[in-house]
Protein backbone atom coordinates (compact mmCIF):
# COMPACT_ATOMS: atom_id res chain seq x y z
CA UNK A 1 0.00 0.00 0.00
CA UNK A 2 1.59 3.47 -0.85
CA UNK A 3 0.99 5.97 1.99
CA UNK A 4 -1.26 8.75 1.94
CA UNK A 5 0.58 12.10 2.00
CA UNK A 6 -0.22 15.89 2.39
CA UNK A 7 2.13 18.57 0.99
CA UNK A 8 2.18 22.01 2.34
CA UNK A 9 4.07 24.64 -0.27
CA UNK A 10 7.00 26.09 0.36
CA UNK A 11 5.61 29.79 0.50
CA UNK A 12 3.17 28.91 3.40
CA UNK A 13 1.99 32.34 5.33
CA UNK A 14 2.62 30.64 8.59
CA UNK A 15 4.49 33.17 11.14
CA UNK A 16 8.10 32.12 10.96
CA UNK A 17 11.33 32.64 12.78
CA UNK A 18 13.90 34.76 11.59
CA UNK A 19 16.05 32.28 11.56
CA UNK A 20 15.69 28.86 9.23
CA UNK A 21 17.91 25.95 11.08
CA UNK A 22 18.64 23.52 9.11
CA UNK A 23 16.28 20.86 11.02
CA UNK A 24 13.73 23.49 10.11
CA UNK A 25 14.62 23.69 6.54
CA UNK A 26 14.40 19.84 6.45
CA UNK A 27 11.14 19.70 8.02
CA UNK A 28 9.52 22.37 5.37
CA UNK A 29 11.38 20.48 2.30
CA UNK A 30 10.08 17.62 3.36
CA UNK A 31 6.68 18.83 3.75
CA UNK A 32 6.75 20.65 0.62
CA UNK A 33 7.34 16.51 -1.18
CA UNK A 34 10.99 16.96 -1.81
CA UNK A 35 12.68 12.87 -1.60
CA UNK A 36 15.44 12.93 0.75
CA UNK A 37 18.50 12.70 -2.05
CA UNK A 38 16.99 16.36 -3.23
CA UNK A 39 16.61 17.83 0.34
CA UNK A 40 20.38 16.36 0.81
CA UNK A 41 21.49 18.01 -2.48
CA UNK A 42 20.13 21.65 -1.12
CA UNK A 43 21.22 20.97 2.42
CA UNK A 44 24.80 20.86 1.33
CA UNK A 45 24.63 23.25 -1.44
CA UNK A 46 26.59 26.97 -0.17
CA UNK A 47 23.87 28.49 0.29
CA UNK A 48 22.50 26.01 3.10
CA UNK A 49 25.63 24.90 4.60
CA UNK A 50 25.16 26.55 7.53
CA UNK A 51 23.31 25.50 11.18
CA UNK A 52 21.67 29.46 10.94
CA UNK A 53 20.11 30.88 7.98
CA UNK A 54 18.35 33.68 7.54
CA UNK A 55 14.83 32.95 7.05
CA UNK A 56 14.25 32.23 3.46
CA UNK A 57 13.11 29.61 1.37
CA UNK A 58 15.84 27.62 -1.40
CA UNK A 59 15.91 29.28 -4.53
CA UNK A 60 14.64 27.93 -7.22
CA UNK A 61 17.97 27.59 -8.80
CA UNK A 62 19.13 25.55 -5.79
CA UNK A 63 16.01 23.17 -6.23
CA UNK A 64 16.37 23.15 -9.83
CA UNK A 65 20.06 21.86 -9.15
CA UNK A 66 19.08 19.68 -6.83
CA UNK A 67 16.73 17.95 -9.23
CA UNK A 68 19.16 17.39 -11.76
CA UNK A 69 17.15 20.09 -13.89
CA UNK A 70 18.44 23.70 -15.67
CA UNK A 71 18.36 26.51 -13.26
CA UNK A 72 16.34 28.32 -16.32
CA UNK A 73 13.23 26.05 -16.04
CA UNK A 74 10.10 28.67 -14.54
CA UNK A 75 9.07 27.88 -11.28
CA UNK A 76 5.04 27.85 -10.29
CA UNK A 77 5.33 26.13 -7.14
CA UNK A 78 7.25 23.54 -5.41
CA UNK A 79 6.26 20.73 -7.92
CA UNK A 80 5.72 22.64 -11.04
CA UNK A 81 8.55 23.59 -13.49
CA UNK A 82 8.14 25.18 -17.04
CA UNK A 83 10.51 24.59 -20.08
CA UNK A 84 11.38 27.93 -21.91
CA UNK A 85 10.70 26.43 -25.00
CA UNK A 86 12.77 28.89 -26.57
CA UNK A 87 15.71 27.38 -25.01
CA UNK A 88 14.73 24.14 -27.11
CA UNK A 89 16.87 23.84 -30.28
CA UNK A 90 16.04 20.09 -31.38
CA UNK A 91 13.59 17.70 -32.45
CA UNK A 92 14.10 16.08 -28.48
CA UNK A 93 13.76 18.29 -25.70
CA UNK A 94 17.04 17.49 -23.09
CA UNK A 95 16.27 15.89 -19.65
CA UNK A 96 17.67 18.81 -18.02
CA UNK A 97 15.22 20.98 -19.62
CA UNK A 98 12.28 18.72 -19.83
CA UNK A 99 9.28 20.00 -17.56
CA UNK A 100 8.19 18.92 -13.93
CA UNK A 101 4.70 18.98 -12.79
CA UNK A 102 3.25 16.52 -9.60
CA UNK A 103 -0.07 16.64 -7.46
CA UNK A 104 2.25 14.99 -4.97
CA UNK A 105 5.80 15.21 -4.35
CA UNK A 106 8.25 16.46 -7.06
CA UNK A 107 10.56 13.34 -6.88
CA UNK A 108 10.35 10.14 -5.29
CA UNK A 109 13.08 8.31 -4.13
CA UNK A 110 12.90 4.40 -5.26
CA UNK A 111 15.67 2.31 -5.84
CA UNK A 112 15.59 0.79 -9.18
CA UNK A 113 16.95 -2.61 -7.35
CA UNK A 114 14.13 -2.22 -5.36
CA UNK A 115 11.15 -1.12 -7.96
CA UNK A 116 8.30 -3.39 -8.53
CA UNK A 117 5.24 -3.92 -10.79
CA UNK A 118 2.16 -5.30 -9.11
CA UNK A 119 -0.18 -6.30 -11.93
CA UNK A 120 -3.88 -7.27 -10.57
CA UNK A 121 -7.49 -7.67 -10.67
CA UNK A 122 -9.00 -9.47 -13.79
CA UNK A 123 -5.69 -11.34 -14.58
CA UNK A 124 -5.52 -15.54 -15.22
CA UNK A 125 -2.31 -14.61 -12.83
CA UNK A 126 -0.91 -11.60 -11.00
CA UNK A 127 2.85 -10.49 -11.55
CA UNK A 128 5.70 -9.33 -9.05
CA UNK A 129 7.75 -7.74 -11.78
CA UNK A 130 11.24 -6.51 -11.05
CA UNK A 131 12.81 -3.96 -13.46
CA UNK A 132 15.27 -6.66 -14.53
CA UNK A 133 11.76 -8.88 -15.52
CA UNK A 134 10.89 -5.65 -17.70
CA UNK A 135 14.07 -5.31 -19.15
CA UNK A 136 13.91 -9.06 -20.38
CA UNK A 137 10.82 -8.57 -22.71
CA UNK A 138 11.16 -7.38 -26.19
CA UNK A 139 12.03 -3.46 -26.34
CA UNK A 140 10.89 -0.60 -28.05
CA UNK A 141 12.38 2.98 -28.27
CA UNK A 142 9.79 5.85 -30.05
CA UNK A 143 9.52 9.50 -30.02
CA UNK A 144 6.72 11.28 -28.31
CA UNK A 145 5.67 14.30 -26.94
CA UNK A 146 4.34 14.45 -23.07
CA UNK A 147 2.24 17.18 -22.58
CA UNK A 148 0.41 18.42 -19.27
CA UNK A 149 -2.99 18.72 -19.47
CA UNK A 150 -3.31 22.37 -18.56
CA UNK A 151 -0.28 23.51 -20.85
CA UNK A 152 -0.76 26.94 -22.07
CA UNK A 153 -3.23 27.76 -19.24
CA UNK A 154 -1.99 31.05 -18.80
CA UNK A 155 -3.16 32.05 -22.43
CA UNK A 156 -6.90 32.04 -21.30
CA UNK A 157 -8.46 35.46 -21.11
CA UNK A 158 -7.40 37.04 -17.75
CA UNK A 159 -10.80 37.83 -15.84
CA UNK A 160 -12.88 36.77 -13.11
CA UNK A 161 -13.83 33.61 -15.15
CA UNK A 162 -10.57 32.44 -16.20
CA UNK A 163 -9.83 29.05 -15.50
CA UNK A 164 -8.33 28.07 -12.47
CA UNK A 165 -4.98 26.12 -12.56
CA UNK A 166 -1.18 26.60 -12.83
CA UNK A 167 -1.08 29.52 -15.26
CA UNK A 168 1.28 27.57 -17.79
CA UNK A 169 2.68 29.21 -20.90
CA UNK A 170 3.50 26.82 -23.99
CA UNK A 171 6.34 25.03 -21.89
CA UNK A 172 4.46 22.21 -19.84
CA UNK A 173 5.45 19.48 -22.44
CA UNK A 174 8.09 18.19 -24.00
CA UNK A 175 9.26 15.59 -26.71
CA UNK A 176 11.55 12.74 -26.07
CA UNK A 177 12.93 9.28 -27.05
CA UNK A 178 11.50 6.72 -24.71
CA UNK A 179 12.83 3.22 -24.15
CA UNK A 180 10.45 0.62 -22.47
CA UNK A 181 8.27 -2.59 -23.11
CA UNK A 182 4.58 -2.04 -24.40
CA UNK A 183 2.20 -2.49 -21.72
CA UNK A 184 0.19 -5.30 -23.93
CA UNK A 185 3.12 -7.73 -23.33
CA UNK A 186 2.86 -7.06 -19.52
CA UNK A 187 -0.92 -7.75 -19.81
CA UNK A 188 -0.63 -10.93 -22.16
CA UNK A 189 1.53 -12.52 -19.26
CA UNK A 190 -0.73 -11.62 -16.72
CA UNK A 191 -4.09 -12.97 -19.11
CA UNK A 192 -6.95 -10.30 -19.29
CA UNK A 193 -10.12 -12.52 -17.90
CA UNK A 194 -13.22 -11.52 -19.74
CA UNK A 195 -15.41 -8.20 -18.99
CA UNK A 196 -12.39 -6.72 -18.32
CA UNK A 197 -13.08 -2.84 -18.84
CA UNK A 198 -9.92 -0.22 -17.18
CA UNK A 199 -6.94 -0.79 -16.05
CA UNK A 200 -6.09 1.32 -12.83
CA UNK A 201 -2.30 2.86 -12.95
CA UNK A 202 -1.20 3.31 -8.99
CA UNK A 203 1.68 5.86 -8.62
CA UNK A 204 4.61 5.27 -5.79
CA UNK A 205 4.46 9.22 -4.70
CA UNK A 206 0.98 8.47 -2.64
CA UNK A 207 -1.99 6.51 -2.06
CA UNK A 208 -4.64 8.37 -4.15
CA UNK A 209 -2.73 8.28 -6.96
CA UNK A 210 -4.53 6.38 -9.41
CA UNK A 211 -5.62 6.89 -13.18
CA UNK A 212 -8.18 4.55 -14.78
CA UNK A 213 -7.06 3.87 -18.52
CA UNK A 214 -9.84 1.79 -21.15
CA UNK A 215 -8.10 -1.39 -22.09
CA UNK A 216 -8.25 -0.63 -25.53
CA UNK A 217 -5.69 2.55 -24.96
CA UNK A 218 -3.58 0.15 -22.61
CA UNK A 219 -3.69 -2.40 -25.57
CA UNK A 220 -2.05 -0.08 -27.87
CA UNK A 221 1.97 -0.97 -28.52
CA UNK A 222 2.45 2.54 -28.15
CA UNK A 223 1.52 2.70 -24.42
CA UNK A 224 4.65 1.48 -22.28
CA UNK A 225 5.95 1.66 -19.33
CA UNK A 226 9.78 3.48 -20.09
CA UNK A 227 12.53 3.63 -17.45
CA UNK A 228 14.80 5.42 -20.19
CA UNK A 229 14.27 9.16 -21.86
CA UNK A 230 16.52 10.20 -24.50
CA UNK A 231 18.86 7.32 -23.82
CA UNK A 232 19.75 8.15 -20.06
CA UNK A 233 17.80 6.62 -17.25
CA UNK A 234 14.57 8.27 -16.65
CA UNK A 235 15.25 11.22 -14.03
CA UNK A 236 13.54 10.99 -10.78
CA UNK A 237 11.30 13.93 -11.25
CA UNK A 238 10.00 12.72 -14.14
CA UNK A 239 8.86 8.99 -13.15
CA UNK A 240 11.82 7.22 -12.90
CA UNK A 241 13.52 4.28 -12.76
CA UNK A 242 9.67 3.59 -14.37
CA UNK A 243 6.59 5.48 -15.65
CA UNK A 244 3.69 4.46 -17.62
CA UNK A 245 3.64 6.62 -20.93
CA UNK A 246 0.42 6.85 -23.22
CA UNK A 247 1.17 9.32 -26.23
CA UNK A 248 -0.90 11.83 -27.36
CA UNK A 249 -3.17 11.95 -23.84
CA UNK A 250 -2.86 14.56 -21.67
CA UNK A 251 0.23 13.84 -19.10
CA UNK A 252 -2.27 12.91 -16.08
CA UNK A 253 -2.62 9.27 -17.57
CA UNK A 254 1.47 8.93 -18.15
CA UNK A 255 1.38 7.86 -14.09
CA UNK A 256 5.16 8.47 -12.98
CA UNK A 257 6.67 5.91 -10.44
CA UNK A 258 4.42 3.41 -11.44
CA UNK A 259 3.80 0.54 -8.74
CA UNK A 260 0.72 -0.89 -9.34
CA UNK A 261 -1.45 -2.00 -12.33
CA UNK A 262 -5.37 -3.00 -11.74
CA UNK A 263 -7.62 -4.45 -14.16
CA UNK A 264 -11.34 -3.79 -13.07
CA UNK A 265 -14.74 -5.02 -14.63
CA UNK A 266 -15.93 -1.14 -15.05
CA UNK A 267 -14.48 2.04 -15.69
CA UNK A 268 -12.86 3.66 -13.30
CA UNK A 269 -14.26 6.40 -10.63
CA UNK A 270 -11.31 7.45 -8.79
CA UNK A 271 -10.72 11.39 -8.34
CA UNK A 272 -8.23 12.04 -11.07
CA UNK A 273 -10.93 10.63 -13.41
CA UNK A 274 -14.00 11.71 -12.75
CA UNK A 275 -13.03 15.01 -10.31
CA UNK A 276 -9.83 16.14 -11.55
CA UNK A 277 -8.85 16.43 -14.89
CA UNK A 278 -12.20 16.66 -16.41
CA UNK A 279 -13.72 19.06 -18.81
CA UNK A 280 -16.24 21.36 -17.13
CA UNK A 281 -18.45 23.92 -18.83
CA UNK A 282 -19.97 26.92 -17.79
CA UNK A 283 -23.09 25.31 -16.14
CA UNK A 284 -20.26 23.48 -14.26
CA UNK A 285 -21.35 20.63 -15.79
CA UNK A 286 -18.46 17.31 -15.95
CA UNK A 287 -18.68 16.55 -19.64
CA UNK A 288 -15.74 13.89 -19.98
CA UNK A 289 -12.19 13.53 -18.18
CA UNK A 290 -9.22 14.47 -20.11
CA UNK A 291 -8.19 11.96 -22.75
CA UNK A 292 -6.08 12.79 -26.14
CA UNK A 293 -4.46 16.49 -26.36
CA UNK A 294 -5.50 18.65 -29.35
CA UNK A 295 -3.62 19.67 -32.16
CA UNK A 296 -1.66 22.53 -31.36
CA UNK A 297 1.52 25.28 -32.34
CA UNK A 298 3.95 27.51 -30.78
CA UNK A 299 6.33 29.94 -31.77
CA UNK A 300 9.26 30.24 -30.50
CA UNK A 301 11.35 32.59 -32.95
CA UNK A 302 10.71 35.30 -32.44
CA UNK A 303 10.24 35.34 -29.02
CA UNK A 304 7.22 37.56 -27.70
CA UNK A 305 8.08 41.05 -27.30
CA UNK A 306 10.79 40.45 -29.15
CA UNK A 307 12.26 44.14 -30.86
CA UNK A 308 13.29 42.71 -34.52
CA UNK A 309 15.00 44.74 -37.49
CA UNK A 310 13.26 45.20 -40.68
CA UNK A 311 14.19 42.84 -43.41
CA UNK A 312 14.62 38.63 -43.64
CA UNK A 313 13.06 37.45 -40.52
CA UNK A 314 12.09 33.31 -39.47
CA UNK A 315 8.96 32.29 -37.89
CA UNK A 316 9.99 28.72 -36.19
CA UNK A 317 9.08 26.12 -34.01
CA UNK A 318 7.15 23.44 -33.02
CA UNK A 319 3.80 21.81 -34.07
CA UNK A 320 2.00 18.39 -32.27
CA UNK A 321 -1.14 16.43 -31.83
CA UNK A 322 -2.16 13.56 -30.17
CA UNK A 323 -4.46 12.71 -33.02
CA UNK A 324 -1.88 12.07 -35.48
CA UNK A 325 0.96 12.99 -36.79
CA UNK A 326 0.91 17.33 -38.26
CA UNK A 327 0.23 17.40 -42.02
CA UNK A 328 0.79 21.36 -42.33
CA UNK A 329 1.37 23.99 -40.28
CA UNK A 330 0.27 27.69 -41.51
CA UNK A 331 1.88 31.26 -40.48
CA UNK A 332 -0.06 34.88 -40.42
CA UNK A 333 1.78 38.05 -40.08
CA UNK A 334 -1.60 40.01 -41.08
CA UNK A 335 -3.67 39.30 -37.92
CA UNK A 336 -4.94 35.84 -39.75
CA UNK A 337 -6.07 37.51 -43.50
CA UNK A 338 -3.89 35.34 -45.34
CA UNK A 339 -1.98 32.05 -44.58
CA UNK A 340 1.00 30.87 -45.71
CA UNK A 341 2.37 26.98 -45.24
CA UNK A 342 5.37 26.78 -43.27
CA UNK A 343 7.88 23.84 -44.24
CA UNK A 344 7.96 21.33 -42.08
CA UNK A 345 12.15 20.58 -41.24
CA UNK A 346 12.38 18.16 -38.63
CA UNK A 347 10.11 14.90 -37.56
CA UNK A 348 9.91 11.68 -36.00
CA UNK A 349 6.40 9.83 -36.61
CA UNK A 350 3.21 10.69 -35.66
CA UNK A 351 3.82 10.64 -31.94
CA UNK A 352 6.51 13.35 -31.89
CA UNK A 353 6.03 16.97 -32.52
CA UNK A 354 7.70 18.60 -35.70
CA UNK A 355 9.64 21.57 -36.22
CA UNK A 356 8.76 24.06 -38.70
CA UNK A 357 10.29 27.66 -39.84
CA UNK A 358 8.97 30.03 -42.54
CA UNK A 359 10.80 32.82 -43.97
CA UNK A 360 9.19 36.40 -43.16
CA UNK A 361 10.06 40.07 -44.43
CA UNK A 362 9.17 42.26 -41.78
CA UNK A 363 8.12 45.92 -42.29
CA UNK A 364 8.60 48.59 -39.30
CA UNK A 365 5.92 48.44 -37.20
CA UNK A 366 3.65 46.42 -35.15
CA UNK A 367 3.29 42.83 -36.00
CA UNK A 368 1.97 39.76 -34.56
CA UNK A 369 3.20 36.42 -36.45
CA UNK A 370 0.95 33.46 -35.62
CA UNK A 371 0.83 30.04 -36.20
CA UNK A 372 -2.11 27.19 -37.00
CA UNK A 373 -1.19 23.51 -37.23
CA UNK A 374 -3.54 20.81 -39.05
CA UNK A 375 -2.99 17.07 -37.98
CA UNK A 376 -3.78 14.54 -40.44
CA UNK A 377 -6.98 14.00 -39.41
CA UNK A 378 -7.70 17.05 -41.16
CA UNK A 379 -7.85 18.95 -37.42
CA UNK A 380 -7.32 22.35 -37.18
CA UNK A 381 -6.46 24.96 -34.38
CA UNK A 382 -9.62 27.00 -33.74
CA UNK A 383 -8.94 30.82 -33.69
CA UNK A 384 -10.63 31.16 -30.24
CA UNK A 385 -10.03 28.71 -26.76
CA UNK A 386 -13.04 26.71 -25.64
CA UNK A 387 -13.63 27.96 -22.11
CA UNK A 388 -13.47 25.21 -19.23
CA UNK A 389 -13.56 25.39 -15.60
CA UNK A 390 -9.91 23.72 -14.97
CA UNK A 391 -8.11 25.30 -18.01
CA UNK A 392 -7.44 22.52 -20.10
CA UNK A 393 -6.75 21.44 -23.51
CA UNK A 394 -6.25 24.80 -25.20
CA UNK A 395 -5.29 24.50 -28.38
CA UNK A 396 -5.99 27.70 -30.42
CA UNK A 397 -3.85 29.75 -32.89
CA UNK A 398 -0.78 31.19 -31.06
CA UNK A 399 -0.02 34.62 -31.88
CA UNK A 400 3.37 36.44 -30.44
CA UNK A 401 3.58 40.38 -30.16
CA UNK A 402 6.68 41.91 -32.08
CA UNK A 403 8.12 45.11 -32.56
CA UNK A 404 9.89 45.84 -36.04
CA UNK A 405 12.16 49.05 -36.75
Amino acid sequence: MVPSRSHRPLDSSAPESPVVTRRRLLGRLAAAGFSAPVIASILTSGTWAQEGTPAATPSPADVLAALGKDPRLIMHGSTTFETPLELVDGLLTPNELFFIRSNGPVSVDIDPQAWRLKVSGLVNQELDLSLADLQQMQQRTITAFLECSGNSRGRFPADPEAAEGTKWGNGAIGNAEWTGVPLIEVLNRAGIKPGAVDGVSQGGDFEEMQRGLPLEIALDPDVMLVWQMNGQDLPQPNGGPVRLLVPGWGGIASTKWIVGLEVIDRPFAGTFNTESYVIIDEDGTILRPVTVMPVKSAITSPAPNAALSAGAQTIARYAWSGYGGIATVEVSTDGGATWAEATITQEAGPLSWVRFKHPWEAAAGEARPRSRATDQRGLQQPEEPTWNAKGYQLSAVYEVAVTVS
